[in-house]
């Protein structure tokens, strides 16, 4: 049986759901008041919390959630309306009974604490008596919990996938709904509310685990990772096959030990948004403004050991996007907007990474303010900042000290922030990204990885070493052209660059940097250099040889290491060597790399038009008939050469088999116009391009790939329609055709093969 110290964690555990859900219950009730099976719920939520409380003899609780059950019971009963002021005070009741659930676990009894005043305005709304104003700092003020040692108290958690709600303290005919889906968070409809998953009797109970033997059990998944990296060198040199066969066997099974780990420590992002209704409630009310929260793929999961690094960048860039973006209602209608603002926020999987966006409709990012205030802030000269493009001008924005407000309130104006945003980010292995366009909004992309304790690397020699850089940090791989004179090496103010698509890019070479004793330096001796980008800059780091990407475990630093800022960890390699991995911001920021280019930026044309402009990546590539076409980044997967016969009939189509998905082929030359459609494939190996489109994937044949460019995101509009083609953009004075994904994918469906294409097909479609 288990003793009264287990029940109370569990308890606690289970009262801090409770809460969670009855904050995102009362903003949603605020909105829709005459929901009657939302205040079923979180009626019968606020009686589970006072009867447990009651069972713990836990005083402070039972009173205060009897205080607003009587209210909520009367508001159920239709005797009162909820409304801003009554909703409030539940907050505020919530707020208290969190502060005091802290102190039971801290204590495992409750803090000392006097409730009698929030009592007392709970039991006046519950007459409708209207409470007497006061001060907005003293009507929020919530008591503090003196924080105390716990005596070793056993930390109880729920594993399994903790996005499932755990079973209420005590068994209730309805529980309340688990916070966070994939539908609008402000205006669910009452069904959405009160829905609850149909429970199989058959399916085990989940169970709950305590995180520290989870992360022993990962820990013990990654060692046996490192020890299958071990053993494969010796597989591919052994000739014996019942070695070669179990040596393949470990390896599938640790890549599923490994998978089903991970999959263990992730955790839903509802998590972390399910906090949020209530903050943009609060903050809105603060500001007088109308904002609805919408909330998109609330279900996408990463390593719960990264939802802590998140919460609290989101939190800044929501209050941000709501102080400073976000207009009053009266500016909005006299915008032609509506005066309620949308924020949207929406996490999904791409390529590896989690992306979350966070989108308002807004007034935007002031540019010319932007550049008005790094000139009086004195972060840019005023030269300088004349022709600072939008990109480099919001680069501006993370900078320490900067801020556009004139005066200081509770929200902003200190200058501090979205610097510490982009530390947050950055120190996770994470990136992050700012659009803006002047009175239609801001969008913020942050990219995380799902989890840091293992993750794929580039290794790279440098003298007798070998270091590891993670992949999430390389842009792309380039080599230094020995044809030129000093391999294109260009001295800039001390700094050396070298050109990268008629773009000066800084170099650092990684000898020199750590300061190599067996390291000959110079451009002939270290030719191959990896494009990095840290705090907004993009810089090469030049080293002897590339080896291999491979799935490393993140070891820490020991104690006497953690002061060395180029390192951020070490791995051990497949023949049992312990391998540094590069902290790329730590590079940089010794090498003094990044002062350097803020002291003496790059050269910009200012007759350069482009300059002013946004740009885009695109993938510039070759199909029967045209040599030159190009396609952006953001749709495409993945890009791989493989054999031609891989490509298969299935009935009338073609079909490819990769990574565990059935693909429709789409020969792109058969379907863009100036493309050849009867070239003979007679090639060994295929390029193809891996696309999402409406959920679906697709594969695109490609004659050859060529390069990744930068293009205006402002394409120029083709003179006439034309097949398969979109846009058109001018790159090193040669036009680039764009093309359109959207009419290939519907001319590939409608024609149901791409071997059956008619000869001519009616295109009079702009």
């Amino acid at each position: 049986m288990e003793n009264h110290g287990e029940i109370l964690a569990e308890f606690t555990v289970e009262a801090r759901e409770i809460l969670d859900q009855l904050d995102t219950d009362f903003v949603v009730l605020e909105k829709a008041p005459d929901d009657k099976k939302l205040i079923g719920n979180i009626f019968r939520g606020l009686h589970t919390l006072k009867g447990s409380s009651g069972f713990f003899a836990l005083k402070r609780l039972e009173k205060i959630s009897h205080a607003g059950e009587s209210l909520l019971g009367k508001i159920r009963d239709g005797q009162l309306t909820l409304d801003t002021e009554k909703t409030s005070k539940l907050l505020q009741m919530i707020d208290v009974l969190r502060i005091i659930i802290e102190g039971i676990e801290n204590n495992r009894a409750e803090p000392p604490g006097d409730d009698q005043t929030l009592i007392q305005e709970l039991m006046q709304l519950s007459r409708n008596e209207k409470l007497a104003s006061r001060p907005a700092s003293a009507a929020t003020e919530i008591p503090k919990v003196a924080e105390t040692k716990p005596p070793s108290p056993e930390p109880v958690a729920a594993t399994q996938a903790q996005a499932e709600p755990s079973p209420s303290v005590a068994p209730e005919p309805s529980a309340p709904p688990s916070p966070g889906s994939n539908k609008e968070v402000a205006n669910r409809p009452a069904e959405a509310n009160n829905a609850s998953p149909a429970v199989n009797p058959e399916l085990a109970a989940p169970v709950k685990v305590n995180p520290e033997t989870l992360d022993k059990l990962m820990n013990l998944a990654s060692e046996m990772v490192l020890a299958r990296n071990r053993l494969l060198p010796y597989s591919t040199q052994s000739e014996d096959v019942q070695f070669n066969n179990t040596v393949r066997s470990i390896d599938l099974l640790t890549l599923e030990l490994q998978e089903r780990m991970m999959k263990m420590r992730m955790q839903s992002i509802s998590h972390v948004w399910s906090k949020f209704p209530r903050l943009v409630r609060d903050v809105s009310n603060d500001t007088k403004k109308k904002v609805r929260l919408v909330q998109e793929g609330a279900e996408t999961e990463l390593d719960r050991t990264l939802l802590d690094g998140i919460r609290d960048p989101l939190v800044h860039i929501i209050r941000n996007s709501i102080d400073h973006s976000i207009e009053i209602p009266e500016i909005r209608l006299a915008k032609g907007k509506t005066e309620t603002a949308d924020l949207i926020l929406r996490a999904s999987h791409q390529n590896g990474m989690v992306v979350v966006e966070i989108s308002d409709d807004g007034a935007g990012i002031n540019y010319e303010l932007v550049r008005k205030r790094g000139v009086d802030k004195n972060l840019v000269s005023a030269e300088v900042a004349q022709n600072l493009t939008r990109k480099q001008l919001i680069d501006l924005i993370f900078l320490p000290g900067f801020s556009t407000k004139e005066t200081v309130t509770n929200l902003s104006g200190r200058g501090v922030g979205m610097d510490v945003v982009k530390n947050n980010i950055t120190n996770i292995g994470g990136s992050i990204e700012i659009t803006s366009e002047p009175d239609q909004g801001t969008n913020i992309k942050l990219k995380i990885p799902l989890t840091l304790a293992i993750m794929p690397a580039l290794f790279v020699s440098s003298g007798d070493e070998v270091f590891a850089i993670p992949e999430n940090r390389i842009l792309e791989l380039v080599r230094l052209n020995n044809d030129d004179p000093n391999y294109g090496i260009e001295d800039f103010y001390g700094t050396p660059t070298f050109r990268l698509r008629d773009k000066l890019v800084p170099l650092l070479f990684l000898n020199k940097q750590l300061e190599l004793k067996n390291a000959e330096s110079g451009p002939e001796k270290s030719p191959f250099v990896i494009i990095l980008f840290s705090n907004g800059a993009r810089f090469g780091l030049a080293v002897e040889a590339v080896l291999n990407i491979q799935d490393v475990v993140v070891k820490p630093m020991g104690p006497l290491l953690k002061s060395l800022i180029q390192f951020t960890g070490a791995t051990i390699m497949g023949n049992g060597r312990v391998s540094l991995i590069l902290d790329v911001d730590g590079i940089a920021t010794q090498s003094g790399l990044v002062e350097k280019i803020k002291s003496n930026p790059l050269p910009i044309d200012p007759t350069d038009s482009s300059v002013h402009q946004t740009e885009v990546s695109m993938l510039l590539f070759e199909i029967a008939g045209l040599e030159k076409i190009a396609l952006p980044l953001d749709p495409i997967d993945h890009i791989l050469r493989i054999p031609a016969n891989q490509i298969q009939n299935n009935g009338n189509r073609e079909v490819i088999y990769i990574n565990d998905e059935l693909l429709h082929v789409i020969r792109l030359n058969q379907y863009v116009s100036g493309g050849d459609p009867s070239a003979a494939d007679d090639q060994e190996t295929v390029s193809i391009l891996t696309c999402h489109f409406n959920q679906n994937t697709y594969a695109l044949v490609v004659k050859r790939v060529k390069d990744i460019i930068q293009v205006p995101e402002n394409l120029f509009a083709l003179t006439s329609p034309q097949k398969g083609l979109k846009a058109c953009t001018v790159y090193e004075d040669q036009v680039i055709n764009i093309i359109d994904l959207e009419e290939i994918y519907m001319l590939h469906n409608m024609q149901g093969s791409s071997r059956d294409y008619p000869a001519t097909i009616d295109m009079n479609v702009s």
